[in-house]
C-alpha cells in the first residue's frame, strides 16, 4: 500500500504522457509475470540451436569463441607476452586480486574486505543482513527508504564485474583455478537466480553489465576444462539469451532518459553481437546501435560533458559508448565521424577535470559504477581513459595527461596498442585554462594549480538526477595540495538523511542565504530529483590582464519573498599559486549568508592572524578573507567528505557567517603564501576589474 501511495505522489510530478506511459508498461510487465515461470523451460537446446543455426553444443560454443572480442583465444599467447613485457610486476597483482576472489573476498561499495563464504550471498545486502525474497522482479522495491538496507550491494556483487580480474589471472598464468570459480559462480548464480525472480532482475541496467561481464568471461574462459562440459555450456548460453530478452522488454526509458537507457543499450549491443546469427540478436543489436547513437547526442552536449552533472557518471557514460562503439566496429559496424567526434570531446573533459595528481574531482553523485574493470587503479583515477584516447584520437596531450599506457587500455585494445601510444608524439607543453559552456563546467589551470568550476544547471537536463546543490561551487588543487573539495555522494537509498546531506548546499563551497537550499527537494523520498531554481546567469569568460577570470551567477535565490542575486567571480593568476574568489549578493533587508569551503581530509588547517594555515606534509597553503562585513570571520568546523561510494572520511571546514543588509561583497584568496599588504591590494584591485 505504501509502495502505491509512493507512486502516485511521483507520478504528480510528472507529465501526463510520461505516467500514462509508465502505466502501459507496468500492466505489460504484470502481463508477463506468468511466462517469467515459462519461457526458462521452452529454451531448449534444441529450440537455440535451431535459432542459432549450429549442430551441437560443441560446435555453437566454437563458433562463438571466434566471433570477434577484446580477447580472443587465438591471440591469448601474444596479449600475454605483451601484457608480461609492458607492465613487469603486473601480474603478482592480478593473481592477487584473482586469489581474493576464489576466496570470496569482496570489497564491495565502502565494505572494507569481506569474506563472503560459499555459496555467494546473491539476494543479501551483507552490509545490514537484509535479504530480498524471491518473488516476481518487479513486484519488488529496491528503494525500502524505511530501512538501513542498500540493494546496491548484493546489485554490485551480481554485476560479476569481478570475472575479468579472474579471467586475466587466467590467461596470464594457464590456472584453471580460476576458470573454475567462472563456472562455478555463473552456474550457482543461475541456480540462485531463477529468470525474472528476484531482486537481481529488479533494475535491467544491471541485468546488462552482468550479461556484459558474462561475455567477458566467456571469451577468457571458453577454452578452458572448467568450461567443457555440454551441462554447462547449455545452462550460460541459454541463461545469456534470456538476459537479452529481459532486456529488450524492460527498457528504462524515462522522463529524460540517463546512463541506465544507455547501458541497456550497450548490453543489447554486447547480446545482439553474441547472438547476432538469431533473428532476436539481429534485433538487439539494431536497437542497441540506435540507442548507442540517440543517445550520444541527447545525453552528451556538445561540447562532451554528460547531461548528469556528475564527473564520475561522465567517466560511467563515456565507458559505455567507448567499450560498445569499439565493439561494434571490431564487428564491422560503422558508426558515424560525428559519434567519434563526440567521443573524442567526452575525452578532453577528462583531460580537463583530472588534476596534476591524476585524481578526479568528486562532483556530483558517485556510487563507484563502471561498464567493466579492467585495471586495479583507484576509483578516482580516470587516466586510462586518456591513454586510450590517445591512440584513438592520435592525441599527444591525452598521452602526456595519461603519463603512460594503462592496463585499461591494454585489454581494451589489445597489445598492438601498445607500439601505437608509443608512437603518438607526446605534447607536453602546459595544459591550457577551458570552459564547457554547454555542460556548465570550467577549468582554470596553471602549472601550480587547478581549478574547476560548476556553473551549470543542476542536472539532468533540469530534474536533479546524480547533481547536487553545487552552482558556482569549485574543487581547488594548488601547489601538490588538494585545497578545496566536494563532498561527494557517500549513499543512495540506504539513508535519506545521509542522501539530502551530501547534496545540500552545505555540503558545497558556495554560499547559502537564510538556510535556503539552491534547489529545492521536491520531497525527502525524491532521492534524485530536485528542482530547478538555481538557473545560472552570466556566465563570462575571459583574460583578465595577469588574471583568468570567470564570472557567473544563478537565480537560485530569486524566488525568496525579497529576491536575491548572487554572483562569484573567480580568478587564477597565469603563473602564481593565486586563486581569489569574489561574491556580491544583491537585494535588500537583512540575510543571514554563510560561505562554506570544504578542505580535504588530508590538510591540517589551523587559524592564525593573518589568515588559515593549510598545510599536509611539508606542504602549506594560506586561505585569506581580504574584504566583507566588520562581523565576517571564517572559523573551522568538522565536516564529512565521500572519496567514494558507501565511505566518509572526516574533514574540516571553512565556516564564515554575517547577518547583513544587501548588497554585501565578499572576497577571500587562496594562495601559496600568507599575502602581505600590497599583495592584498594587488589582489582586491584584480577582483575589483574582474567583478
Amino acid at each position: 500500500m505504501a509502495r502505491g501511495f509512493d507512486r502516485i505522489r511521483k507520478a504528480l510530478h510528472r507529465k501526463p504522457r510520461y505516467v500514462l506511459d509508465r502505466l502501459a508498461r507496468e500492466l505489460v510487465r504484470q502481463g508477463r509475470r506468468p511466462w517469467s515461470r515459462i519461457r526458462p523451460r521452452l529454451l531448449t537446446d534444441r529450440i537455440l540451436l535451431q535459432r542459432m543455426h549450429a549442430d551441437s553444443l560443441g560446435d555453437l560454443w566454437e563458433r562463438q569463441d571466434a566471433t570477434p572480442f577484446f580477447v580472443e583465444a587465438a591471440g591469448r599467447e601474444a596479449s600475454r607476452r605483451g601484457f608480461l613485457e609492458t607492465y613487469p610486476g603486473a601480474e603478482s597483482d592480478i593473481v592477487l586480486a584473482a586469489e581474493a576472489v576464489l576466496r570470496h573476498e569482496f570489497d564491495l561499495l565502502g565494505s572494507g574486505p569481506v569474506t563472503l563464504g560459499d555459496p555467494l550471498p546473491w539476494h543479501v545486502d551483507f552490509k545490514t543482513g537484509r535479504r530480498w525474497p524471491l518473488r516476481y522482479c518487479h513486484d519488488l522495491d529496491p528503494n525500502e527508504l524505511d530501512l538501513p538496507s542498500d540493494v546496491k550491494v548484493p546489485w554490485e556483487l551480481s554485476r560479476c564485474q569481478h570475472f575479468t580480474t579472474l579471467g586475466q589471472a587466467y590467461w596470464l598464468t594457464t590456472d584453471e583455478r580460476f576458470a573454475h570459480e567462472f563456472a562455478a559462480e555463473v552456474t550457482n548464480w543461475i541456480d540462485a537466480n531463477p529468470f525474472a525472480r528476484g531482486i537481481n532482475w529488479a533494475c535491467p541496467m544491471d541485468v546488462a553489465l552482468r550479461a556484459i561481464s558474462w561475455i567477458w568471461g566467456f571469451h577468457f574462459f571458453a577454452r578452458s576444462r572448467a568450461c567443457a562440459s555440454d551441462a554447462f555450456r547449455s545452462r550460460f548460453l541459454r541463461s545469456l539469451f534470456l538476459h537479452g530478452e529481459f532486456i529488450a522488454a524492460n527498457l528504462e526509458v524515462d522522463e529524460v532518459n540517463g546512463n541506465h537507457y544507455l547501458v541497456d543499450g550497450a548490453g543489447l549491443v554486447f547480446l545482439g553481437l553474441f547472438f547476432r546469427t538469431t533473428q532476436d540478436g539481429t534485433r538487439w543489436l539494431e536497437r542497441g546501435r540506435r540507442i548507442l547513437i540517440e543517445e550520444m547526442r541527447a545525453q552528451v552536449h556538445e561540447d562532451g560533458v554528460d547531461i548528469e552533472q556528475s564527473i564520475a557518471y561522465h567517466r560511467l557514460v563515456l565507458e559505455t559508448f567507448l567499450t560498445a562503439g569499439l565493439l561494434l566496429r571490431r564487428s564491422g559496424e560503422v558508426l558515424a565521424r560525428s559519434f567519434w567526434e563526440r567521443l573524442e570531446r567526452m575525452v578532453e573533459f577528462v583531460l580537463a577535470y583530472s588534476k596534476p595528481d591524476g585524481q578526479a574531482a568528486l562532483i556530483g553523485d558517485a556510487d563507484d559504477g563502471r561498464m567493466q574493470k579492467l585495471g586495479l587503479q583507484p576509483v578516482n583515477d580516470h587516466r586510462y581513459l586518456l591513454s586510450t584516447g590517445a591512440v584513438l584520437f592520435e592525441r599527444g596531450d591525452f598521452k602526456a595527461a595519461a603519463g603512460r599506457f594503462w592496463e585499461e587500455s591494454f585489454w581494451l585494445l589489445g597489445p598492438s596498442a601498445v607500439p601505437a601510444f608509443e608512437k603518438v608524439p607526446a605534447r607536453v607543453a602546459a595544459l591550457a585554462s577551458q570552459g564547457f559552456p554547454a555542460g556548465g563546467f570550467y577549468v582554470l589551470r596553471n602549472t601550480r594549480a587547478h581549478v574547476i568550476v560548476d556553473c551549470g544547471e543542476v542536472g539532468l537536463r533540469g530534474l536533479g538526477g546524480h547533481g547536487h546543490n553545487d552552482i558556482l561551487s569549485f574543487e581547488l588543487h594548488l601547489d601538490g595540495l588538494n585545497i578545496v573539495t566536494d563532498c561527494g555522494a557517500y549513499l543512495y537509498t540506504a539513508s535519506r538523511e545521509w542522501r539530502h546531506r551530501f547534496r545540500s548546499t552545505a555540503s558545497h563551497n558556495t554560499v547559502q542565504v537564510d538556510g535556503e537550499e539552491l534547489n529545492r527537494l521536491l520531497h525527502p523520498d525524491e532521492l534524485f530529483r530536485l528542482r530547478y531554481d538555481a538557473v545560472p546567469t552570466e556566465v563570462q569568460w575571459r583574460p583578465e590582464g595577469d588574471w583568468l577570470c570567470l564570472r557567473a551567477g544563478h537565480r537560485g535565490y530569486e524566488r525568496l519573498p525579497a529576491p536575491i542575486t548572487h554572483v562569484r567571480t573567480i580568478l587564477l593568476h597565469h603563473e602564481e599559486p593565486c586563486m581569489l574568489v569574489h561574491d556580491r549578493l544583491e537585494g535588500a533587508g537583512a540575510h543571514g549568508l554563510t560561505w562554506r569551503f570544504h578542505l580535504d581530509p588530508a590538510l591540517q588547517a589551523e587559524a592564525r592572524a593573518d589568515g588559515v594555515r593549510l598545510s599536509s606534509g611539508d606542504r602549506v597553503a594560506w586561505f585569506t578573507l581580504l574584504k566583507g562585513p566588520p562581523d565576517l570571520a571564517f572559523r573551522l568546523e568538522p565536516g564529512w567528505v565521500s572519496p567514494r561510494y558507501g565511505i566518509k572520511v572526516a574533514n574540516t571546514v571553512l565556516v564564515g557567517e554575517t547577518t547583513a543588509d544587501l548588497p554585501v561583497e565578499v572576497s577571500c584568496a587562496f594562495t601559496g603564501h600568507p599575502p602581505d599588504a600590497s599583495e592584498r591590494a594587488r589582489c582586491l584591485s584584480a577582483l575589483a576589474a574582474g567583478s
